[in-house]
């Protein structure tokens, strides 16, 4: 929203780049298409493409998080960057949620065997501390600095963090905590949906990122169950209306993975 009615809006674009080309985009050409879905999106392509080639880049996350903790299918990312190699399409990923070893890998991607041409990084880059990251490979790499301009994109103070986080993945071994205690994580998640199947149909993530899925035909949501965690002392979060998600911190041990499973099961008796 403009600051105040006197300001033209939208704004007036900054004077253009010789170097570069810029190209507005509005809204009307973005398209959404099923996650997973390879044949929904070759369809969906062929239809814009239709009359001239007009697709510039697929965006998608390597596990969807706020979508419902919905890992993506291997088979579905390796189809579409073929796709992508052979239209001329520039593959983005969203590795804000689940990078930076909340998978069990350094990036979601990796999980998936591909490598996208670009990929954006925020929230555990910092380890809490605000900043966000746009990282691309050297063909599509046209940014120069002054192009763009980001409120946490980086400071030196935020940057001396990422860096510190960095190091910390790499020197304290916490991706075999983040593999192991993710394993214990849904191993007891998945005995738990056993438990109250009337309630939850199963358990599914990567590494630290889960989720709780809830039966489809039942009235308990999402902000039941993490209002009745709470009552216990647990703090969860949905992810969407039928999965509760549990996004721990990448340190947590076996026996902290412990108490949140039997405080999880005992949240059930507030429903």
């Amino acid at each position: 929203m403009p600051a105040s009615t006197a300001e033209p809006w939208p704004p007036s674009p900054p004077p253009p780049n010789p170097s570069t080309t810029r190209i507005s985009i509005p809204w009307s050409l973005v398209a959404y298409v099923p996650y997973n879905d390879f044949a929904a999106l070759e369809a969906k392509i062929a239809e814009l493409d239709r009359d001239k080639p007009q697709v510039a880049a697929i965006l998608l996350e390597p596990l969807q998080g706020e979508g419902g903790v919905n890992p993506g299918d291997r088979t579905y990312f390796q189809k579409v960057r073929e796709l992508c190699d052979a239209k001329g399409i520039l593959l983005i990923l969203d590795e804000v949620q689940v990078g930076m070893g909340r998978s069990g890998r350094l990036w979601g991607h990796q999980t998936l065997g591909i490598e996208p041409d670009i990929f954006t990084s925020a929230k555990g880059l910092g380890g809490g501390v605000p900043i966000g990251a746009l990282l691309s490979k050297a063909h599509c790499a046209v940014f120069e600095p002054g192009d763009h301009a980001s409120t946490f994109g980086g400071n030196p103070f935020v940057c001396a963090i990422a860096l510190a986080v960095c190091r910390t993945l790499e020197t304290d071994n916490l991706l075999e905590n983040v593999i192991a205690r993710g394993e214990q994580l849904r191993k007891g998640l998945e005995a738990i949906a056993q438990k109250h199947k009337q309630w939850i149909a199963g358990a599914r993530g990567w590494g630290l990122i889960n989720g709780l899925v809830i039966q489809e035909d039942v009235p308990t949501t999402a902000a039941d169950i993490v209002k009745a965690a709470m009552q216990e002392g647990l703090l969860l979060v949905p992810a969407g209306p039928k999965v509760v998600r549990f996004v721990p911190p990448l340190i947590i041990t076996e026996s902290e993975i412990n108490e949140v499973l039997e405080t999880i099961d005992r949240a059930f008796s507030n429903l």
